[in-house]
């Protein structure tokens, strides 16, 4: 027996060793008696299974422990990690040891901080600047320094030459030399003190002699415009040639080189194409591409052309604002517009009562209008001028936007190139020949093979905001196979304009963070209580993280950029440390930026200073029902609802009664006769809702979106708001701006 029972306790030593067994485990429960252990051995022999298994579970342990990873182990035996979060834990030890090991084999990433990169950031964003004023310094020095020829300074002053012949003109008051003398005889002279000399192609054959005055370089702009005979002379006059232009915008024309031919023949302009310098160029020299677009400070007013034109291919840095009132593009439909004798009265009209309120509203906003013919842009000038006659607030307000810098201009689709406004409204002009008529499909140059070019000139004017003033809609534009490009694209903007979104943009990405490091970044602050969106942009631009105002949807409180994929792929620093940060806050961004090794050092310290601002940015939450917005702004001059007639509206808005009693009459004499029903409290023209239409007088539904409270809006019966908020937004009109009525 005492055999036996070594070989027991020899092969119970030997078990207990291969699979190593914890007898106290094992044995642990004091309440057990011989019987329940006898039991419980007998399951375990009639389970060999459980046996392999057991093996299986040590044979991990015990690898993971020569991986340094027991307490992971420790934390799933005991119940404080759950077993689906093992995987995610395990990544986190392993990226932690990875982590540890670069910094213990490259300590200097441990020094890195992001406030010394951000200080080096800016020495450099300093030093970058000082370095173009010493390099204009540079040059004005050296040109100071240029030897300035006397010239022939005796004899008959008909034989000045050079200086002599400058000093000469600049003594007398009268009877100067023609330029052109002037230019042959000192032109040395001339171009040692002003070495840049600017002027088109038809002066420069007209002021400087052939073989007499050479140039180191020779800059062509425009050259999409410049026919190559012109553009010859000008080449032949320099040892070097830049060629600047956009094939996608207008060509040479002849338009104007008779007397008999107009803007809005179209087979004649179908002929009057021809290539131009930057055509005949494109294909001879090295080309590069200029893609980073700076005008428009939202990216609607681009997003037409960067598809249909560009091909995506520019870079447009996003907005932080929602379109609003102020940014974006507008469309107002003008109901009673025709299109007769290559022009629209109806829509002139409307378009300079828009001018009229724009500059008594947005005195400081530089205004460019727009007209598809020349007819129709003669028409809108002598409506301004008619209102200017009409009222002195409003001439002045005319003259003094006149009298601004760029302030002002009034131009016919030709020869808007070049031109650029904080507002351009469109005059479309065309449509049907008589109210309700069809639409003739005769679109002027429009319908020749550049004519998307002209449309490409004219929807990249603006800077803040484009207005659409249109007879027509986009479905009154019949496309075909045989339809040429501009008609295409003139169909499919005032969709676009129509709608506010082209079928299959998105408004932005929606692609996924770049990296760990972002999506870290978003929890934390969704944990702040505040949502972020990834990879804002819609076009080769775009912003790590936006943070969205939470009271205001659509707006973004702030990019966050994250040292990641973005960063890096900037192609010198001066784009990647200064130029893109300069864009962005132009555009009206706050932009901060997070290092990750700051994050990984102490996220808390990182992400507190920005949930703090972000909570003194953000705006008051609004409610979750939407607003009471129509689509578009439908400028009617003659319409009459149910059972209301003209006499009784025109006794309205031909009263002496100021806007606060037109308004209160169309709601006793008008609406409410036709919804008698409607509830005190609910409708359009209660009480509250005229003290906020006295105070803020909008005069189109996405201002009245824009200004007039929330809670009044939702509080509106729509049936009332549909039938009669736009003949009350014109009598907000009617009253500020042409005191009579709007139904002349």
């Amino acid at each position: 027996y005492l055999a036996a029972w070594r070989g027991q306790e020899e092969s119970y030593e030997q078990f207990k060793s291969r699979t190593e067994l914890n007898p106290a485990q094992w044995l642990a429960n004091p309440e057990w008696n011989i019987e329940e252990l006898l039991q419980r051995n007998l399951s375990a022999i009639q389970k060999p299974e459980w046996l392999n298994d057991w093996v299986n579970f040590v044979r991990i342990r015990n690898e993971m422990q020569v991986q340094g990873l027991e307490p992971l182990w420790r934390m799933v035996t005991s119940g404080k990690l759950d077993i689906e979060s093992a995987g995610e834990a395990l990544d986190l030890a392993v990226f932690d040891q990875l982590s540890r090991e670069i910094l213990s084999a490259r300590p200097h990433l441990s020094r890195v901080s992001g406030k010394g990169q951000e200080a080096i950031q800016g020495t450099f964003r300093e030093y970058d600047q000082k370095l173009k004023k010493l390099q204009r310094q540079r040059i004005a020095s050296a040109l100071a320094e240029r030897h300035v020829p006397g010239g022939n300074a005796g004899g008959r002053k008909s034989e000045y030459t050079e200086m002599a012949l400058i000093e000469n003109e600049l003594g007398k008051k009268t009877r100067h030399i023609p330029i052109r003398q002037l230019v042959n005889r000192a032109s040395n002279a001339l171009l040692a003190l002003k070495p840049c000399f600017m002027m088109g192609p038809m002066s420069a054959a007209h002021y400087l002699k052939p073989g007499h005055l050479q140039f180191d370089l020779v800059v062509m702009d425009e050259a999409s415009q410049v026919k190559p005979e012109d553009a010859l002379g000008v080449i032949a006059r320099g040892a070097q040639l830049v060629v600047v232009g956009d094939p996608k915008q207008l060509p040479p024309t002849s338009f104007f080189d008779r007397q008999d031919m107009n803007d809005d023949d179209e087979e004649s302009a179908a002929l009057a194409q021809t290539d131009s310098i930057l055509d005949a160029a494109m294909p001879l020299f090295k080309m590069r591409r200029l893609r980073w677009h700076y005008r428009s400070q939202h990216e609607s007013l681009i997003a037409f052309s960067n598809r249909n034109f560009y091909n995506n291919d520019l870079v447009i840095f996003p907005s932080p604002r929602a379109k609003s009132l102020e940014y974006g593009v507008k469309f107002s439909y003008v109901k009673g517009g025709r299109f007769v004798n290559q022009y629209n009265v109806d829509e002139a009209s409307v378009v300079a009562k828009a001018v009229v309120k724009h500059a008594l509203n947005h005195p400081n906003e530089s205004l460019g209008i727009v007209a598809m013919s020349s007819k129709q842009r003669e028409q809108i000038e002598r409506a301004v001028e008619e209102a200017c006659k009409a009222n002195d607030a409003v001439s002045d307000a005319i003259d003094s936007l006149r009298n601004m810098e760029d302030g002002l201009f009034i131009k016919n689709l030709e020869n808007v190139q070049g031109d650029e406004r904080d507002v351009i409204f469109i005059s479309c002009t065309y449509g049907p020949g008589e109210v309700g008529g069809r639409v003739y499909q005769r679109f002027g140059p429009i319908n020749s093979d550049v004519g998307w070019r002209r449309l490409n000139v004219l929807f990249t004017r603006s800077k803040k905001r484009m207005h659409i003033f249109s007879s027509m809609r986009s479905e009154d534009i019949l496309i075909s196979e045989t339809s040429k490009r501009g008609v295409i694209a003139l169909r499919n903007f005032l969709d676009y304009a129509e709608k506010g979104n082209m079928d299959g943009t998105p408004v932005h990405t929606g692609k996924a963070p770049d990296s760990d490091f972002e999506v870290s970044v978003i929890e934390a602050l969704h944990q702040a209580g505040f949502e972020c969106e990834a990879q804002v942009g819609v076009a080769g631009f775009f912003i790590d993280l936006a943070v969205k105002d939470p009271g205001k949807p659509g707006r973004f409180l702030m990019g966050i950029e994250c040292d990641g994929a973005t960063y890096h792929s900037a192609k010198s620093a001066r784009d990647r440390d200064r130029l893109r940060q300069e864009v962005l806050e132009r555009l009206g961004w706050r932009i901060r930026r997070i290092w990750s090794t700051d994050w990984f050092s102490n996220p808390k310290g990182e992400l507190e200073p920005i949930i703090r601002e972000l909570h003194e940015l953000k705006t008051d939450m609004l409610s979750e029902a939407e607003p009471l917005e129509p689509d578009v702004e439908v400028v009617e001059e003659t319409e009459v609802f149910g059972e209301a007639t003209t006499d009784e509206v025109s006794e309205v808005l031909d009263s002496e009664l100021d806007l606060r009693g037109r308004l209160e009459a169309f709601g006793s004499t008008i609406i409410s006769k036709l919804f008698p029903n409607t509830p005190r409290e609910r409708r359009l023209l209660r009480p509250a809702m005229i003290e906020a239409l006295v105070e803020h007088e909008p005069v189109s539904s996405s201002e009245f979106v824009e200004v007039i409270p929330e809670y009044l809006r939702r509080s509106t019966e729509p049936k009332e708001a549909k039938a009669f908020l736009n003949q009350v937004l014109d009598i907000v009109t009617g009253s500020e701006v042409a005191q009579g009525d709007l139904l002349d």
